[in-house]
């Protein structure tokens, strides 16, 4: 038999019992749809972290307190932060170092931690940032209001700049904000700006960031008098190299911080230096690891439906013994056999695929739209779920049309 005689023959079988054909069909669709809205979403986050990483810009290094970067899910208390600001081993003197090293830009010495913000009884969590003359220029910051001849560079005391969530939450639909009064503990300050929207990350909302000065930072957290920062953000030239910039900051911190240890002491490093690249390319292996585990879990389910496919293909063998006996009788080979029963259980996923393919895009488009879960769907993405479902096809009809293959000829056709 010719293999357009085969196809003909195959869905002509699936047509002679749609509602089967159809659940059997059904089931294919919500695992390709679970494969594409998966992809998508892992494919999302993915992209979504490149994005924001980028944003920070490839030209900037942050040196931070501590050997190594330690994360909490946890947001610690006002005794916690004080303390880490209290326990940073970096200083200001540190942040003066680093302007005279070679291709760095800008300096600014930084503390930042996440603390409520006050007004009239009604309160908001920002993200406090205290930074010195340089902060506007590292971090790029831009305004959408302020007063006249204020900047974070002049450093005056009992000032600060903040985000639209911040002033959202404790004005409402107010705009006029600029000179009203908020309170951090009990330090007030003069509002004198508001930072420009931004769009919310994954990481951080840049619409609730508080910004006052280096010295206003230190006295919310008890250091005040003090030279302490949390971490010092390095601009570099962009004609220079990340990774060698960053080599001549870690060898002039280490001359610094082995002079400053106390004599006869063992001293070992205690500041962590990570350039966007490094950063990057953590999160990209995290990512790969997240996006083997997604499209993991999203063959689990289509290899369900394919399980689904092959019991419906192994009872429509068992019910067509008779027919199998009379094509074998009629000069059809083995083989013949097998392919057909491929055919059926390969077409009835293949068209799963085609409808659930759109709707696994129709659903991630929602998912994008509709909630903070950044869904974006990869031209692979596509190709990986129709190559799933064609697999799954024959994967399926494998068992039962191997044992169509294995009928008697003569019991075949005393079958009822």
């Amino acid at each position: 038999m010719s293999f357009s005689e085969l196809v003909r023959t195959a869905l002509h079988s699936l047509r002679i019992n749609p509602l089967r054909s159809a659940l059997s069909i059904l089931g294919v669709v919500f695992g390709i749809t679970a494969v594409v809205v998966l992809i998508s979403m892992g494919n999302g986050v993915r992209a979504e972290i490149t994005e924001q990483i980028r944003k920070l810009g490839t030209n900037l290094i942050v040196v931070r307190s501590g050997a190594e970067e330690e994360s909490s899910d946890a947001m610690p208390n006002a005794a916690l932060r004080a303390e880490q600001v209290a326990t940073s081993t970096l200083v200001y003197e540190d942040v003066d170092a680093l302007k005279n090293v070679e291709g760095v830009k800008s300096v600014s010495g930084i503390i930042n931690q996440f603390i409520k913000v006050e007004r009239e009884g009604k309160s908001v969590t920002v993200n406090l940032i205290g930074g010195d003359s340089a902060i506007e220029d590292v971090r790029e910051l831009e305004f959408e209001k302020k007063a006249d001849s204020w900047s974070l560079g002049s450093q005056e005391q009992g000032t600060c700049a903040v985000g639209h969530k911040i002033m959202t939450a404790l004005f409402g639909e107010r705009n006029d904000i600029i000179g009203e009064k908020v309170r951090v503990g009990t330090n007030e300050f003069v509002i004198k700006a508001v930072t420009k929207e931004k769009k919310k990350s994954l990481f951080s909302d840049p619409n609730r960031d508080f910004y006052v000065t280096l010295e206003d930072a230190r006295n919310v957290f008890g250091v005040g008098g003090t030279e302490k920062v949390l971490e010092i953000n390095v601009l570099i030239d962009e004609s220079d190299t990340p990774s060698q910039v960053k080599q001549r900051i870690e060898e002039k911190l280490d001359d610094i911080h082995q002079k400053r240890a106390p004599q006869g002491a063992g001293w070992t490093r205690d500041f962590n230096v990570s350039t966007q690249e490094e950063l990057m390319s953590s999160y990209d292996r995290i990512l790969s690891i997240l996006n083997a585990l997604v499209l993991g879990i999203a063959l689990v389910a289509l290899s369900e439906s394919g399980i689904g496919v092959s019991n419906i293909m192994y009872i429509s063998v068992k019910e067509r013994t008779r027919e199998i006996g009379v094509r074998l009788a009629q000069g059809a080979s083995k083989r013949d056999i097998l392919t057909q029963f491929l055919i059926e259980s390969t077409t009835l996923c293949v068209i799963g695929a085609v409808v659930g393919v759109p709707l696994g895009l129709v659903v991630s488009v929602l998912v994008d739209g509709r909630t903070d879960l950044p869904a974006k769907t990869p031209l692979w993405g596509v190709v990986v779920a129709f190559g799933a479902a064609l697999l799954v096809g024959i994967a399926a009809g494998v068992y039962p049309a191997w044992k169509a293959t294995q009928a008697d000829i003569g019991v075949a056709l005393r079958a009822e």
